[in-house]
C-alpha cells in the first residue's frame, strides 16, 4: 500500500511539472522616503506655522533682552519639525535691530532696521490643544 501511495505522489508531482506555469514576473518595490513619527523632519521656512513659532520665539527674546531697541525676525534659513502631543519646532533665523525703543509701543513691520544683526536658534513648543507656545530654548550670536 505504501508503494502504490508513493508511486501515485510521485505521478501527481510529475504531472504538476509537467503542466507548470511560467514564473510570475513580480512588480519591482521602491522605498518611499517617510519620516518616522515622533522623528525630527524638514520644513519650509515660508510655512504659516514655522513663521508663527518664530515671531513667538523673537518676541520673547525682546522681552528677556537687555536691549533698548526692539529686534525683528529677519529671515528664517531653517526650520525643523517634530510631531508629538506636541508640535516642536527647531528654527535658524537671523533676526535684525530695530530703531524702535522699547519704551514706546511699536508695530515691527514698520520699523527701520539698524545695521545690527544676531544669528539664532530658538527650539519651539506648540500646544494645538490650547494654542500655547513654550519658548524652550533662545540662543544668539554676531
Amino acid at each position: 500500500m505504501d508503494l502504490y501511495l508513493f508511486l501515485l505522489f510521485g505521478f501527481l508531482s510529475v504531472a504538476q511539472l509537467i503542466e507548470a506555469q511560467p514564473p510570475i514576473e513580480e512588480e519591482e518595490i521602491t522605498a518611499i522616503n517617510v519620516n518616522p513619527l515622533g522623528g525630527w523632519s524638514e520644513a519650509h521656512s515660508e510655512r504659516e506655522d514655522v513663521q508663527a513659532a518664530a515671531k513667538k520665539a523673537v518676541e520673547k527674546f525682546n522681552m528677556k533682552s537687555k536691549a533698548k531697541k526692539y529686534f525683528k525676525l529677519l529671515e528664517i534659513t531653517s526650520a525643523q519639525t517634530q510631531v508629538t502631543n506636541m508640535i516642536n519646532f527647531k528654527i535658524e533665523a537671523t533676526i535684525a535691530k530695530t530703531k524702535c525703543l522699547k519704551t514706546e509701543p511699536a508695530d515691527l513691520e514698520t520699523c527701520a532696521l539698524a545695521q545690527k544683526r544676531l544669528s539664532c536658534e530658538f527650539e519651539v513648543e506648540f500646544n494645538p490643544r490650547n494654542d500655547q507656545y513654550n519658548i524652550r530654548k533662545i540662543s544668539c550670536k554676531k
